[in-house]
């Protein structure tokens, strides 16, 4: 189990370091889209999880590994051109209606990622390749 985390909050505006896992999974389970609204969670230098938003239960979700450099967002099978907005940190910002993930699935996925480091092959989901 992983409980080496520094963990980073709008709610708190701090990092804490030596964060446990299950610390970390419980303050993307408090996103709300109002005063909860961003949790980044780094685990050395090796990995970064950003969940964000919590408005109408949706959230954004990216994963991030350093050796060597990749970038994924979680999204749901439904690709489509629609936009929907997530509030993060009192702004409304865009994104693919697809990427806006239901929070209630994202609990189970960043529960697995934040004990293993490991991304991992989500049901109902998928991890889309960003290109920087």
């Amino acid at each position: 189990m992983l409980n080496d985390w520094r963990v980073y909050t709008d709610a708190t505006g701090t990092e804490e370091k030596h964060v446990a896992w299950h610390e970390a999974l419980k303050a993307i389970a408090q996103l709300n889209g109002k005063d909860h609204t961003l949790v980044h969670a780094a685990y050395g230098d090796h990995v970064d999880l950003v969940v964000a938003g919590g408005n109408n239960g949706k959230v954004l979700v990216q994963w991030k590994e350093h050796d060597p450099q990749r970038h994924f967002v979680l999204a749901t099978d439904e690709m489509t051109a629609v936009m929907a907005s997530l509030t993060i940190e009192q702004e409304d910002v865009p994104f693919p209606a697809s990427w806006c993930v239901p929070l209630e699935q994202v609990i189970a996925v960043c529960g697995d990622v934040l004990r293993t480091c490991d991304k991992g092959e989500p049901a109902g989901l998928k991890w889309l390749p960003i290109e920087a």
